[in-house]
């Protein structure tokens, strides 16, 4: 084992002990390694936005087209001190509304137009009539099973946000009946989302510690032969 291997995996070993002291509370050991990893991941992107970002478009373009992004880029800096914060609104109003519109058409474009093609596609007439003239009842039965569960599961999801009320006089504002219901059916489809999303991450987060143990073990073993 070189002396680089020897300092790398005696940090990398530290730090996976710091980490795994918070299973004795929160501390300050554990802070540490959870600063050290902030600051790390926070250093190498403003290194990589600084070198494939801003470097390339400050020197390959001319100096015209830079006035604009300058700019708002001076406009940001401003936000640096209170006094001046007032100044770098604008700038911080573009960045908020160019942000929300992008997610905005991500989401109609990468979950909700899919969600509805996906629905409509078991409902295909081709694909009930292909079923049915092979003699597949059940896959065509399949068909209208799945299309009726994401269909209802989408509809009941949506009108869970809902938020629509009527007013009625000396009562507090109720939503109608229909979609109070499709709320209540929403919210089942929404905790097994919940339910899947924490399974996922559980066992994310056990394959990661299962990788550090092996990892851990592994440099124990080969410290264990050098010497």
């Amino acid at each position: 084992m070189s002396a680089g291997d020897l300092v790398g995996g005696f940090i990398a070993a530290l730090l996976t002990f710091l980490v795994f002291s918070y299973a004795l509370g929160d501390n300050g050991l554990f802070r540490l390694a959870v600063h050290l990893f902030i600051g790390v991941s926070a250093g190498y992107a403003a290194a990589v936005a600084l070198n494939t970002v801003l470097l390339p478009a400050l020197l390959e373009r001319p100096l015209a087209e830079l006035l604009v992004p300058l700019f708002w880029i001076l406009l940001l800096f401003t936000k640096l001190s209170p006094r001046t914060a007032v100044l770098g609104n604008p700038a911080s109003a573009l960045l908020v509304g160019v942000g929300a519109a992008v997610a905005v058409s991500g989401a109609v474009q990468g979950t909700l137009l899919p969600q509805v093609a996906g629905s409509t596609s078991f409902f295909s007439p081709e694909k009930l009539a292909g079923a049915l003239g092979s003699g597949q009842l059940g896959a065509a039965l399949g068909y209208l099973v799945n299309g009726s569960l994401i269909l209802v599961g989408t509809i009941a999801t949506l009108a869970y946000f809902h938020f629509g009320a009527k007013n009625h006089p000396h009562q507090l504002p109720e939503r109608h009946r229909l979609i109070e219901l499709l709320a209540r059916v929403g919210q089942v489809f929404i905790a097994i989302t919940f339910g899947v999303l924490f399974a996922g991450t559980l066992s994310a987060a056990l394959a990661a510690l299962i990788e550090r143990l092996d990892t851990l073990f592994d440099f124990l073993a080969r410290m264990a032969g050098s010497l």
